[in-house]
């Protein structure tokens, strides 16, 4: 196969969660094209990540390879996934706004440094603009916390 370059990795780490999505996916009804049940979406999704790995593992052999990462950009996704870790355990506690405020106002004011008003513009713009667009427009329950908020 030659070199291990980024896009290689990246094509195979895509194909195995394709096929572990497809694999978990086992327990949903699959349901026929005209009428689809719950596991044909996935299905499909699946599908279409892992093609779109083995594509990225075939035509991967131009990009750098993975000795040349460097990895400046560590900082960011470790606070991206302390956020992550953060929503899992207090979404459900304090809710979706609550939860999305602590995060977006932790990414964008602690670590992209933004100027406060700004922060708050962002922050309060997702927070609430996509509960709102989710919970209220699509009908899309999300949780509100142990105080209704």
């Amino acid at each position: 196969m030659g070199k291990m370059t980024i896009d290689r990795l990246s094509g195979m780490i895509m194909i195995l969660g394709g096929l572990f999505v497809a694999w978990e996916r086992r327990v949903l009804p699959l349901g026929t094209h005209s009428q689809p049940g719950p596991g044909y979406f996935p299905l499909l999704l699946a599908l279409l990540l892992i093609v779109m790995g083995i594509l990225l593992v075939w035509g991967g052999r131009s990009s750098r390879t993975i000795r040349s990462l460097t990895w400046e950009e560590t900082p960011h996704a470790a606070a991206i996934l302390g956020c992550c870790l953060f929503a899992t355990f207090f979404l459900e506690m304090i809710g979706y706004r609550l939860t999305m405020l602590a995060i977006m106002g932790f990414l964008f004011g602690v670590m992209e440094r933004l100027r406060l008003w700004l922060t708050a513009i962002l922050t309060l713009g997702f927070s609430f603009g996509t509960f709102y667009l989710f919970d209220t427009l699509l009908r899309v329950p999300l949780p509100r916390g142990g105080w209704g908020f």
